[in-house]
């Protein structure tokens, strides 16, 4: 498939149709994508996951509450 870029207020915008999204089960309001750029001139677009905010707190949390006497004699130094 080819595509243009589009003006996209001072910059340019690529547009993903739905289509292709959801023929790549993509959720067109929260997709990620990562950007890499090829040394010779290439371009890699690829989707990521995004990161359960929620998830993380939670294990944040309980790695905190298990080493609650590491953390605190650490800072003490």
């Amino acid at each position: 498939m080819i595509k243009q870029l589009i003006h996209h207020g001072n910059s340019r915008a690529l547009v993903i149709d739905k289509a292709i999204l959801q023929a790549a089960g993509l959720d067109e309001d929260t997709a990620l994508f990562q950007i890499s750029v090829d040394p010779n001139g290439g371009i890699v677009i690829q989707s990521v996951k995004a990161v359960n905010e929620d998830l993380h707190n939670k294990a944040f949390r309980e790695v905190l509450k298990e080493n609650d006497a590491l953390m605190k004699r650490l800072s003490k130094r």
